[in-house]
C-alpha cells in the first residue's frame, strides 16, 4: 500500500533510508520471474543518523554515492517511510455510502489521527470481511497517514538525486511483501534494526497491530561494549561473532547479558500475542525475524523456546531468483535488506 504514487517501469530500485544506513536493492522482471539485478548498502555505525538529517542535498549525494559505487543503473525508485512516522489504524465506517466513501473515511480519520488532516497524506484500503461479521453498508478500513512535510522531504531528496520516485511506502508493508508474500496466515514480524525494533501482527497481509521499541541492535552492542570495555564499533563486530566466541565456559555470562538486554522485546512480543488473542479470538501462527539484529546468536531458537511459538529468520529472497553461488552472502545480508527488497518488488509484481 503506497502513500503516494508516481509511475511504473520494468527495472526497479528499492531504497531504504534507515537511521544509520542506506540500503538498496535493484530487481528486474523477466518472463513473470523476479531477478536480482544488484544490491548495495552503506552502514555508518554511530556516525550519521540519516533520519535526522534535514539537508536534502546531503541525502541526495549520499544516495547517489552508494548507487554509483555499486553500479546500480535503475532510475525509478520506491522508497520507505519510517514506521514510527506513519500512523496506521483499522477504522469502522458504518452505513457507508459508496458515493461518499472518501468523505466518510476522512470523518472517521479525524477521530483517530492526532494531527490535523490537512497536515497528513492519507491512504486507505477496505478490509474484506470473509465471515460477514459486519452489517450491510458497514466497512472495516485500514487507514494510513504520514505527515505531508515528510512526504515532501522525500520527494525533494529524490528530485535532487535526479531519480524518479515511483512511490512511497511504509516499511511494514514492504516487509509483508518480502517476508510474507501471499501467505494469508496470521504472523508477527519482528524487525530488529540498529536503533529501534518494530513489531507487527499481520493478518491476511494487513498489519493489524503495531508497536515500536527503543530496545534494538545497538542496545545489545552497547551492553557488550560496557561489559567488555570495547569501543562501540568493535563491540558491534563482536556481537555477530559471538557464537564462535562463546565456545568455552568463560563466555557463559554473555548469553545471559544478551538475554537480559533483549527481555523487553520478549515481553512485548508476548503481550502483543496475548492482546491479539483476546481481541480476535485467534492465534499468531509464527514469528518472522528481520533486520540486522535477527542474525544475533541463535535468536530464533531462543525465542521459540521462550515464547512456545515457531520463530524463524525471514528469507526476503524467497521469491527472487539469483545465482546459486551468491546464496551464502545473500543469506547473511538478506535480513538487513528485507525492506529494500519489498520496496523494489512493489512496482514490478
Amino acid at each position: 500500500m503506497s502513500l503516494f504514487s508516481f509511475g511504473g517501469d520494468n527495472l526497479f530500485l528499492g531504497v531504504d533510508i534507515g537511521d544509520s544506513s542506506l540500503k538498496m536493492v535493484e530487481l528486474k522482471k523477466k518472463n513473470r520471474q523476479i531477478y536480482l539485478s544488484n544490491y548495495a548498502f552503506s552502514e555508518n555505525v554511530s556516525e550519521v543518523n540519516f533520519m535526522k538529517v534535514d539537508d536534502v542535498n546531503y541525502l541526495a549525494r549520499a544516495i547517489n554515492k552508494v548507487k554509483t559505487e555499486a553500479g546500480i543503473v535503475a532510475t525509478k525508485v520506491t522508497a520507505s517511510l519510517p514506521t514510527f512516522a506513519v500512523f496506521s489504524s483499522i477504522i469502522n465506517v458504518n452505513g457507508a455510502d459508496k458515493k461518499r466513501i472518501a468523505e466518510e473515511i476522512n470523518e472517521e480519520a479525524k477521530k483517530v489521527i492526532p494531527l490535523p488532516l490537512e497536515e497528513m497524506t492519507l491512504d486507505w484500503k477496505i478490509v474484506s470481511d470473509a465471515k460477514g461479521k459486519i452489517g450491510k453498508g458497514d466497512l472495516q478500513v485500514f487507514l494510513t497517514g504520514s505527515p505531508k512535510k515528510l512526504v515532501r522531504k522525500y520527494i525533494d531528496i529524490f528530485q535532487a538525486a535526479k531519480l524518479e520516485l515511483a512511490s512511497l511506502e511504509t516499511e511494514t508493508f514492504s516487509l509483508v511483501r518480502s517476508l510474507v508474500g501471499n501467505d494469508k496466515s496470521t504472523v508477527m514480524i519482528v524487525e530488529i534494526g540498529a536503533n529501534s525494533t518494530d513489531l507487527s501482527i499481520v493478518k491476511e497481509s494487513i498489519p493489524v497491530l503495531n508497536r515500536s521499541l527503543a530496545v534494538c541492535g545497538s542496545t545489545v552492542t552497547k551492553a557488550l561494549a560496557d561489559k567488555l570495555g570495547l569501543p562501540f564499533v568493535q563491540a558491534e563486530q563482536f556481537k555477530f561473532d559471538l557464537s564462535v566466541a562463546l565456545g568455552g565456559d568463560s563466555g557463559e555470562e554473555l548469553p545471559q547479558l544478551v538475554a537480559k538486554t533483549l527481555e523487553p522485546i520478549v515481553t512485548e512480543i508476548q503481550y502483543m500475542i496475548d492482546f491479539f488473542r483476546s481481541q480476535n479470538n485467534g492465534e499468531v501462527e509464527k514469528i518472522i525475524l528481520s533486520g540486522g539484529g535477527s542474525l544475533l546468536l541463535n535468536l530464533s531458537e531462543y525465542l521459540t523456546k521462550r515464547l512456545n511459538t515457531k520463530v524463524i529468520v525471514g528469507d526476503p529472497w524467497n521469491r527472487v531468483r539469483y545465482p546459486a553461488e551468491l546464496k551464502p552472502v545473500l543469506s547473511e545480508v538478506g535480513p538487513r535488506l528485507a525492506v529494500a527488497i519489498g520496496l523494489a518488488m512493489r512496482e514490478i509484481e
